[in-house]
């Protein structure tokens, strides 16, 4: 059996099934290129703004951020924007960037939790319908052909398989994404306490860790 075959006896909700799948397969592949260290958070522009403002160069450290065009470089930008306020102030501008920030990592998130939803339960609707469908045919029949029956039971179970098919890896995927974001997101807001520490003139924060010491 071929796959258009087969698709032709799961009936409609398979090529539901398929579109869905293709849609969790595009939002996976623009997050994986979305979430890389080097547009979040990476170690070389860390190195050279800790550098700077421990000089006391606040001028050349907004002059990174706005070049390196990166989330970090954003989060501190909005903290030195607001720095001569004062530290609090510089904090709460910090972390409504961040808050920003995280949010854009999380686009298309949502798509993958819902396919991983959604698509066992197009392929449940699918083998029930099928099933309906099969009884009402044999229905009145005194002898029912059990090869008929059974046939038609095979391929109601289609949609199951292909709903499960696709759910349960766009569900890892989905899982996948998230533990990124995460990790990331909980890195950004290290990074950032540690600068502005610096930025507000207070105590030097240990360092964070490089590159090397963590698994991007």
């Amino acid at each position: 059996m071929d796959l258009g075959e087969l698709f032709d006896r799961g009936g409609p909700l398979m090529w539901v099934i398929l579109g869905a799948s293709i849609v969790a397969a595009a939002a996976f592949i623009d997050r994986l290129l979305a979430l890389r260290r080097g547009i979040i958070v990476p170690p070389p522009l860390f190195d050279s703004l800790r550098a700077h403002l421990d000089a006391g160069d606040t001028a050349r450290a907004r002059q990174l951020c706005r070049e390196s065009r990166t989330v970090l470089g954003r989060v501190i930008a909005a903290g030195l924007d607001r720095s001569p306020v004062g530290r609090a102030a510089a904090k709460e501008a910090m972390e409504e960037a961040g808050s920003v920030a995280v949010g854009r990592l999380e686009r298309w998130v949502g798509v993958l939790s819902t396919v991983a939803a959604i698509a066992p339960l197009l392929g449940l609707l699918g083998t029930v319908t099928g099933m309906i469908e099969v009884f009402y045919q044999i229905q009145g029949t005194t002898n029912p052909d059990i090869a008929r029956l059974s046939g038609g039971i095979k391929e109601a179970l289609y949609t199951t398989g292909a709903g499960l098919t696709v759910g349960i890896p766009v569900f890892v995927a989905y899982r996948y994404i998230e533990s990124k974001i995460d990790r990331y997101a909980q890195e950004l807001e290290e990074r950032s306490l540690a600068l502005l520490d610096r930025m507000a003139g207070g105590p030097s924060a240990p360092p964070a860790p490089t590159s090397a010491e963590r698994v991007g």
